[in-house]
């Protein structure tokens, strides 16, 4: 397992600190707040997300303030990977761009290949 990754360990701090100056019912102790962090990074880093800094950051902090506004008492990391919002979707990659004589070279290609397998297709031709 990977040590977490500094962006990864301050937005969880971070997160940890607003949450307890809430003082919910069951929150650690001031003195126990260094520990505290320390397992929820462990906790939260050894999920099968694979943090990314570009994708996370903004969903950790989201779940954090949804968490603080909805606990009424001390809650557990778990708690906090259930208000994580969605990963944004990364735009698709255009079609690359295809000359009409590259798309016959393909056809044809293809049309090869089929001979060569024993199978014949008739998509896209016409009978006349």
């Amino acid at each position: 397992m990977t040590h977490p990754a500094q962006w990864f360990r301050d937005e969880i701090a971070a997160g940890i600190a607003r949450l307890l100056v809430l003082r919910l019912p069951s929150a650690p102790w001031e003195d126990e707040a260094e520990y505290t962090v320390q397992t929820w990074i462990d906790a939260l880093w050894q999920q099968p997300i694979g943090w990314d800094a570009e994708l996370d950051v903004r969903r950790i902090r989201a779940a954090f303030t949804r968490l603080a506004g909805n606990a009424d008492r001390w809650p557990v990391p778990r708690q906090l990977l259930e208000q994580l919002p969605e990963r944004p979707q990364r735009p698709r990659l255009p079609k690359p761009p295809m000359s009409d004589a590259q798309r016959r070279r393909n056809k044809a290609r293809l049309k090869q290949m089929l001979r060569e397998l024993g199978m014949q297709s008739t998509r896209g031709e016409r009978h006349e």
